[in-house]
């Protein structure tokens, strides 16, 4: 979308509408859809349209009916909860979640696949520097509506093979969450991207240096968009990687499994208890890629690992897949040294003891990372599918790295990276509850 008198001051805008002056229409719009809203602009309010006269009219321009999820969540919350980041935003209109709520829209697939880009909110526009790309004026809506082993075969795309050149993806980190509110996601979001930024700073690095952060996909994974704690939902919005009343319920009589948004963010926010933090790009902040997956329901058999490792790696073959659970801050150069461990030893596939003998046999699942070659299996020299895909390893760490060493014709080995450090907040309170 283009905002109105785009690129004029607002003094300029007062003028131009008071000598009454109007933009033309912008090219490729449907001529009856312009002629419509430039009804609407007439100086004379007794010539402009009614608003039922210009619903009767949307109506008879649509050309296709599409049913769109109201969000459970409290949307009034989720507008509160977004003015407490940008205080200056203006409301929009807030459509019931008792109701149905249905859009004319025609919307051309994309391979057979439902992919909407969706202009930024104004508010957040305003923050964004680098405007002559939808990377940063966008968010890119996927609604997937099959299983994590079929993402590719059934031609989904995420952003990054779709620029040119397409981009290789150095490190690819999924933020794990189940339950954790936007406090200890904005605490391990905000240290990732303190070390995006550190990465940037190598100047001298042949791999790294400004354009370092293109080599890094944050990935945020959370089962059952039902279940999501509404506050979350309004700090990813803060971010962009999130807009309400997107996402769809079904495309050509497929139920959608999960719903995929794609935006690369200049916004970092760390969140505390009575306050945040905010920081942008002349605060030294450099553009993240995230990609925040939401999965419609919880399916047995189903988790984040699996929409991780055989949904998307296939798609971005990442060096080095970073494993963080939400509230684990990776501490400042963590990642590098994490990424430098992997390259200075292609052989490290990461307690001292253990470590000693190339072998660890549970891996941290609050920080840690495998080499994604080391997890494809291979037959007659062709790498064919993660072993990631055998469901028995998402819940058993200790039995994926023991095939990990065992594998054939191979010599993967686990180390520790002792510079590589992160942190956590003590719980408040101690519950009795499985701890990871």
């Amino acid at each position: 979308g283009v905002p109105p008198f785009n690129g004029l001051p607002d003094q300029a805008i007062i003028i131009e509408i008071s000598h009454n002056r109007r933009e033309k229409a912008i090219e490729n719009t449907p001529p009856s859809y312009a002629d419509l809203y430039m009804k609407c602009w007439s100086s004379n309010p007794d010539l402009r349209p009614t608003l039922k006269e210009i619903l009767t009219e949307l109506e008879n321009l649509s050309v296709e009916t599409d049913k769109f999820i109201i969000n459970p969540i409290d949307n009034h919350q989720i507008q509160n909860n977004i003015s407490l980041y940008y205080p200056d935003s203006v409301s929009s209109p807030i459509e019931s979640s008792e109701q149905t709520s249905y859009r004319k829209k025609h919307v051309e697939l994309l391979n057979g696949n439902l992919v909407i880009d969706c202009p930024l909110p104004a508010n957040l526009f305003v923050n964004v520097n680098q405007r002559a790309s939808k990377e940063f004026t966008h968010l890119r809506y996927t609604a997937c509506t099959c299983a994590p082993e079929a993402f590719k075969e059934k031609n989904f795309r995420l952003r990054q093979i779709e620029y040119k050149p397409p981009r290789q993806t150095e490190l690819f980190i999924l933020i794990n969450m189940r339950d954790e509110n936007e406090i200890a996601m904005s605490h391990t979001l905000y240290g990732i991207m303190e070390n995006i930024s550190y990465l940037c700073s190598l100047e001298n690095s042949q791999m790294w240096s400004k354009d370092g952060w293109e080599k890094v996909v944050v990935c945020i994974i959370y089962d059952s968009r039902n279940n999501i704690n509404e506050r979350v939902l309004s700090y990813l919005t803060a971010l962009g990687v999130y807009q309400n009343n997107v996402a769809k319920e079904k495309v050509d009589n497929k139920a959608v499994e999960t719903h995929i948004y794609e935006y690369t963010t200049s916004i970092s926010i760390n969140h505390f208890k009575d306050n945040f933090e905010m920081k942008k790009e002349a605060d030294g902040i450099v553009p993240t890629q995230l990609l925040f997956c939401l999965t419609e329901r919880s399916k047995p058999g189903v988790n984040s690992y699996q929409w991780f490792f055989n949904a998307f790696c296939p798609m971005l073959e990442p060096k080095i897949c970073v494993l963080i659970d939400a509230g684990v801050k990776p501490g400042y150069g963590s990642l590098y040294n994490l990424w430098k461990a992997f390259s200075v030893n292609p052989k490290v596939a990461d307690k001292p003891f253990e470590s000693a003998f190339g072998y660890i046999s549970v891996l941290s699942e609050g920080f840690s990372a495998y080499r994604y070659l080391s997890l494809q299996n291979c037959i007659g020299g062709t790498f064919i599918n993660s072993i990631l895909s055998n469901n028995k390893y998402t819940h058993k760490k200790h039995t994926l790295n023991f095939d990990l060493v065992t594998k054939s014709n191979n010599s993967w080995i686990f180390h520790y990276v002792k510079s590589a450090q992160a942190e956590k907040d003590a719980p408040e309170t101690i519950i009795n509850k499985p701890q990871r």
